[in-house]
């Protein structure tokens, strides 16, 4: 996500986790959402934990004098969130008290809204598509209690759901995406994409919200070509949604079997006999190689014959189903002296010897596909 945000123009920033109460309160929050939060008395002033980072994104936005030329502005947050649910909500990691999103805000004109919103929509769908995740879209129109948007309020918000519903037609398609009526936010309707579980069940996890409202109500200015101070349109969009609860899908979703680059359990080093010096520090040598390149490689130089180790490694136990690795590196006298490894794919009957060199080439080959 980070790759994608960055080449998509994105700029990544950090919030605090504890604010004042009185943010929350001109954000409209408090009105809104105080249920919700964990709010506090804090050295004789209320504060709250942030529910989300489209405030701290708003002060952002605010702290310098920004030009139309600024526009769009892209901030990009890993944020972590906390939501007071009740007990008997929490479900899992599909829905917890505390959780990261992928969490961004997008600055804009009204004249941009079609263009970043369709550019949200292409990056949730090139996203999924990676993941191997299939979606269904929603629009969420205007809930019975919403902010008002300003005098022309009800124009404001069929204006906000009729920029939303066109880019559905455009990236999804006329008729292919469903309506949830009054599902809105607070402060402007929103696109729900969601995607089914192993239980069949919908968990809604990606989001495209439009904004007219939140900006105007922090202070968020911009200068447009004529001289004139303007409020610009906000984006709320995640894309992964809960980093949590998407774990929670993708794990259902493969069942242990995860694709190589997806994959907690990519390889695992093994020596031929773990009481030859000269293997074992070989073996250490080659894991120490690919961890360092960010590859999720295991080290196994436990006093066991090397039969059982293998079978362990591919993911079968005395006990039942084991994680499986998709590589398996055997390290003996020869690759020792060869300063190669065996590298086998899981299930396969024979490995063939690859340079310690080129490894790490090896292993990128894998997490393109080209090794699957």
């Amino acid at each position: 996500m980070r790759a994608e945000c960055l080449a998509r123009g994105y700029h990544e920033v950090l919030s605090p986790q504890m604010l004042s109460a009185e943010l929350f309160e001109s954000s409209g929050h408090l009105a809104h959402y105080s249920k919700d939060m964990f709010l506090f008395d804090h050295d004789g002033r209320r504060v709250g934990l942030k529910p989300m980072s489209c405030p701290c994104h708003c002060l952002m936005f605010g702290a310098q004098v920004r030009s139309y030329r600024d526009l769009p502005l892209r901030l990009a947050e890993f944020g972590v969130v906390h939501r007071n649910e009740c007990s008997g909500a929490l479900s899992g990691l599909r829905r917890v008290v505390r959780f990261c999103q992928d969490d961004a805000h997008i600055f804009c004109s009204e004249d941009m809204i079609a263009d970043e919103v369709l550019a949200v929509l292409e990056l949730q769908r090139d996203v999924y598509a990676r993941l191997g995740l299939n979606a269904s879209y929603e629009l969420a129109s205007r809930p019975s209690k919403s902010l008002q948007l300003g005098e022309d309020d009800d124009a404001i918000w069929q204006k906000a759901e009729d920029a939303l519903s066109g880019a559905l037609d455009v990236a999804v398609g006329p008729g292919k995406w469903g309506l949830d009526e009054g599902g809105g936010a607070f402060y402007g309707p929103k696109i729900d994409v969601k995607v089914v579980d192993a239980r069949g069940a919908a968990l809604q996890c990606a989001s495209i919200q439009l904004d007219f409202q939140m900006a105007v109500r922090l202070g968020c200015r911009y200068v447009d070509a004529h001289g004139r101070r303007r409020p610009p349109v906000m984006i709320h969009r995640a894309v992964l949604g809960s980093v949590e609860r998407m774990i929670a899908v993708l794990a259902e979703r493969y069942q242990g079997e995860w694709p190589f680059w997806l994959s907690p359990h990519q390889a695992i080093v093994l020596p031929v006999s773990e009481a030859d010096a000269a293997q074992c520090a070989h073996a250490k040598a080659v894991h120490q190689r690919l961890r360092a390149a960010g590859h999720a490689v295991a080290l196994d130089l436990s006093p066991r014959s090397l039969r059982l180790k293998v079978k362990e490694a591919e993911g079968f136990g005395p006990r039942g189903r084991l994680a499986r690795h998709h590589l398996i590196l055997v390290v003996g006298s020869k690759e020792v002296a060869a300063k190669a490894a065996n590298v086998k794919e899981a299930g396969a009957k024979h490995g063939q010897s690859v340079p310690l060199e080129e490894l790490c080439a090896y292993f990128a080959r894998h997490e393109a596909g080209e090794g699957e």
